[in-house]
């Protein structure tokens, strides 16, 4: 149903009169697929949120995310239903953990700041087979604005955020989103980077 959909926004909306075809098209359909598969997704988990009086942690949670893991990667899910409730999860944790959290603000920071550190030297961007980012100097930038937004990021909290629930909240999705982009984790999803990948390997990284 959704391919279906992907293929006639495609075809009637965005290329209307023109005709796409190979990789371009792929990517294209790739791309309008996850939009249109995200949007009930969000909308459920939302709603779960508003029901729960937690919709605005939430709301700290997705602009932490655009703003680290659009730059660091992660995993990705294998199928809807996995993506539903990961996602899901990966929204509320953050929310209900903070609130037990009695650890020092400047101790977790930099707890949070070394580990996130690792993770931006030696693994960052964490990509996909469905989603490869195989040149190197992609990646290099990619981890160079991971790293200024992670420093900004913290720099905010720490400086400008007065609230110790919402410093925690801040600390640990950025702790989730490094989480997400281990092996281990990995490995759980069935999912490869892209250097993993036959297709992809002798590509990476040039």
């Amino acid at each position: 149903m959704i391919e279906k959909m992907s293929n006639y926004i495609l075809d009637n909306f965005l290329y209307k009169d023109e005709k796409v075809e190979g990789n371009e098209r792929e990517i294209m359909l790739f791309g309008i697929t996850r939009i249109l598969e995200d949007i009930p997704k969000y909308t459920i988990i939302f709603l779960i949120g508003y029901f729960c009086n937690i919709l605005q942690y939430m709301g700290i949670v997705l602009a932490i995310t655009m703003m680290y893991k659009t730059f660091v990667g992660g995993v990705h899910a294998r199928t809807n239903i996995a993506c539903l409730i990961f996602s899901t999860i990966y929204f509320i944790l953050p929310v209900f953990i903070a609130k037990y959290i009695n650890v020092n603000i400047y101790l977790l920071t930099l707890v949070t700041f070394l580990l996130s550190l690792i993770v931006i030297w030696r693994i960052a961007p964490a990509d996909t087979e469905e989603i490869p980012i195989l040149k190197k100097a992609k990646r290099k930038k990619l981890k160079l604005i991971g790293l200024i937004s992670l420093l900004v990021i913290l720099s905010f909290n720490l400086l400008e955020i007065q609230d110790l629930y919402i410093q925690n909240i801040i600390l640990i999705t950025i702790l989730n989103i490094d989480l997400c982009t281990t092996k281990l984790v990995y490995k759980f999803f069935k999912c490869k980077y892209s250097y993993e990948s036959e297709e992809f390997k002798e590509y990476y990284n040039k």
